[in-house]
């Protein structure tokens, strides 16, 4: 066991146990970890197909376990939401990741949109939606050039086994037709360029990360290095329906989107007339993409059970 913490209660995995730290819980790590690492691979498998997703990836496909998963993690309860602090840190050439108060629901955005799939959460109690924590997590030394070596969606998918372990999370996946939008290349083609990296650059944290987003202005994301998934699940965060990629698009990219707003869109909070989904609708076109209506089968990850981790 590497005796790593950060401060406040922290669950340590290890081989067999996690524990917090003022209150220990027994964990099956293979158990745990199957449960929703099988939604996140259907998931996943849905985004490789997206191209054609005419037929959507089956609840029942094998799992396959992660190359690695955290030493340490840590879920501490916060006062309040931070709303300006969503993203996702995982600070270049570091063995960590962290987002800062935020919810439950949030964090399942978080592991589940970085695949571009369609998908939609149900089933989830209220504090779910309400109540934030603070999340940290790092890798044991060993893993951490595996970790180093993996994109910001792998390495956000790996959130989903931490919240099966802290909230005790149970989940299914069901298949329901929903609208989304289709991501598509418009006439012209794209007018924003595949990202070439600079091997003189030195790794600095104030600079962007691969596979990241940076917001100059409350309203301009600026993308470095990512995919048009990872594109695809920022703008769904923000529009009224999933967006699935069908550019054909296989490379990693840097593009500015505007308008984007950094504050993500929430059914049961935000007015539809108060959010500018015409203008996000206009930005990306500006990129020389196109979003198309349509309406496709969607995984639908429901709730079976979930508890708030254990406090002093």
């Amino acid at each position: 066991m590497h005796q790593q913490s950060f401060n406040g209660p922290a669950i340590n995995i290890t081989p067999g146990v996690a524990m917090l730290t003022l209150a220990p819980i027994k964990l099956n790590p293979t158990r745990n970890l199957l449960l929703l690492t099988a939604a996140l691979l259907t998931l996943a498998a849905t985004a490789v197909c997206a191209q054609t997703p005419a037929t959507p990836a089956s609840p029942s496909a094998a799992p396959a376990q992660p190359p690695i998963k955290f030493d340490v993690v840590v879920f501490k309860r916060c006062a309040e939401i931070d709303i300006p602090r969503k993203d996702v840190i995982a600070p270049p050439g570091g063995d960590s990741i962290a987002n800062h108060c935020q919810t439950v629901t949030h964090f399942l955005e978080v592991a589940y949109g970085s695949t571009g799939a369609p998908y939609l959460l149900k089933g989830e109690p209220a504090w779910v939606d309400t109540e934030a924590y603070d999340f940290q997590a790092k890798v044991a030394p060993e893993d951490v050039p595996a970790w180093q070596k993996m994109d910001a969606d792998a390495k956000r998918s790996m959130i989903g086994p931490a919240l099966v372990e802290a909230f005790n999370l149970k989940t299914h996946i069901e298949i329901q037709p929903r609208p989304v939008y289709n991501l598509v290349v418009d006439k012209g083609g794209p007018k924003f360029s595949e990202h070439k990296s600079n091997p003189n650059d030195a790794p600095d944290i104030g600079k962007l990360t691969k596979g990241e987003v940076h917001w100059t202005e409350y309203d301009t994301a600026n993308y470095f290095n990512v995919t048009m998934g990872f594109i695809a699940a920022g703008l769904a965060a923000r529009l009224d329906r999933p967006v699935v990629d069908k550019t054909g698009l296989t490379g990693q990219y840097d593009l500015v989107v505007h308008p984007l707003p950094i504050t993500h869109y929430d059914p049961k909070s935000s007015s539809v007339e108060d959010t500018n989904f015409a203008g996000i609708i206009d930005g990306v076109r500006n990129l020389g993409l196109r979003l198309e209506p349509a309406k496709v089968p969607t995984n639908v990850l429901i709730i079976d059970h979930i508890d708030r981790p254990p406090t002093d």
